[in-house]
């Protein structure tokens, strides 16, 4: 499953809709509840633990992939 796939499917938005450059100011379905399950579902996916500055601090699809990059994931 790809990152796009699994934003797309949290946030209940089309994958087409998903870059890199979304986040909560471009989805209206990114609220702070649906982050954390965002959060989650990636852990879950990807077989890996997100630190609190983490879920804190990353805003956008960007971001995340390059969290995941820096844990060793590839996320296509």
């Amino acid at each position: 499953m790809t990152l796009t796939e699994v934003v797309a499917g949290v946030l209940e938005v089309d994958p087409a809709e998903v870059t890199d450059e979304s986040g909560p100011e471009t989805i209206g379905t990114w609220t702070s509840l649906r982050h954390l399950q965002l959060v989650v579902t990636l852990e879950e996916v990807y077989g890996l633990s997100f630190v609190f500055e983490e879920i804190r601090d990353v805003r956008s699809v960007g971001e995340l992939r390059t969290v995941l990059r820096a844990k060793g994931t590839e996320t296509r």
